[in-house]
């Protein structure tokens, strides 16, 4: 109950600083104008959006399901779509959304899959997201850069960093796949840090434990790597899911009656998704909200700031809420089982 508490506080306070940060924007414009466009929204492009979240939400969900059915973990498809909201949660609650992978591995150990291979499912996972949104963006910042590189100060060095960090963090998920001896040194260490904090009493029988789950997850990241067929639809689904994220601002837009490129506006999310990510605060809040504001300004011009409100909604506040949802429901199901 402590543990749900503390989550709830934590998510309340994110919000309300994503409120306030948004409220101090619109304070810069004209607030009627945003309130009107809001008022005036399309339900039926509306509802487009709605199915775009839904999608991307399913198209995680898909890849991660494909992984478990080549490692032959029995995990109901509904349970891993819950599962991906719970991720969804944590990963809006914590910096650089370091929450998220953790707490589902956690959810589905207690579901009784092994450590190792929910780990391997899940890095296999997001593997793919970082290859296609780091592929990809290359493409977006070669567009944006002829639309913003006269307009916004700094624009290749802001965007360097967002490339720079990704790039880095899918060298390391794949120096920790492939290098077996690096991650056991690392639980090592991990585990020694552990004792000493006195978090963990029996160092041995805990560091045994992480290695062999270790072992386990380079088992099936082998696999990963063998099964062509799986992969490739994994690519595709994680393709489709970063489709549907850089979607949703186009959709947003027309629904508030904004009529601009398709093109650019899925170009200039890529950027907006780069910049942001180097931001610690959990859920990137501040940045996202800054970032989205200063390039697409030159897109959506006096709408900018409800198309920043309703895009800010449907791709973080929904996650909370949801996310929140199904994290309750499950953490409420370990507590019968308890009792």
């Amino acid at each position: 109950m402590a543990k749900k508490m503390s989550n709830l506080k934590k998510a309340v306070l994110i919000v309300l600083l994503s409120l306030i940060i948004v409220l101090v924007i619109a304070g810069l414009t004209d607030i009627k104008l945003t309130i009107e466009a809001i008022r005036r929204i399309s339900l039926s492009w509306f509802a487009y959006v709605l199915l775009l979240v839904s999608f991307d939400w399913l198209a995680e969900t898909l890849t991660v399901w494909m992984f478990a059915r080549s490692y032959k973990a029995k995990i109901p498809l509904l349970y891993l779509f819950k599962i991906t909201l719970v991720g969804r949660f944590f990963s809006a609650i914590t910096p650089f959304s370091t929450g998220g992978q953790p707490a589902q591995i956690a959810f589905l150990g207690k579901r009784g899959t092994e450590y190792g291979e929910a780990t391997a499912m899940l890095v296999s996972r997001f593997i793919f997201y970082q290859i296609v949104v780091t592929a990809i963006s290359v493409a977006g910042l070669i567009r944006a850069y002829s639309l913003f590189e006269k307009k916004i100060s700094n624009f290749s060095l802001l965007a360097f960093f967002g490339f720079a960090l990704n790039t880095f963090v899918l060298f390391l998920l794949f120096l920790f796949t492939l290098n077996r001896n690096l991650a056991e040194g690392l639980i090592s260490k991990i585990s020694k840090v552990l004792v000493a904090l006195r978090i963990v009493k029996n160092r041995g029988t805990f560091q045994k434990n992480l290695i062999e789950q270790t072992k386990l997850f380079h088992e099936c990241m082998l696999k990963t790597t063998k099964d062509l067929f799986t992969t490739s639809l994994a690519l595709i689904a994680a393709s489709l899911e970063v489709w549907a994220k850089v979607s949703i601002t186009y959709f947003v837009g027309r629904s508030l009656g904004i009529t601009c490129s398709y093109i650019d506006v899925i170009m200039t999310q890529l950027v907006v998704f780069l910049v942001a990510s180097f931001v610690p605060t959990p859920g990137a809040t501040g940045a996202s909200e800054g970032v989205y504001t200063l390039f697409f300004k030159h897109l959506f011009g006096p709408k900018t700031v409800a198309a920043l409100l309703v895009w800010r909604f449907f791709t973080y506040y929904l996650n909370i809420l949801i996310g929140g949802i199904a994290t309750a429901h499950e953490l409420g199901k370990f507590n019968i089982k308890k009792t």
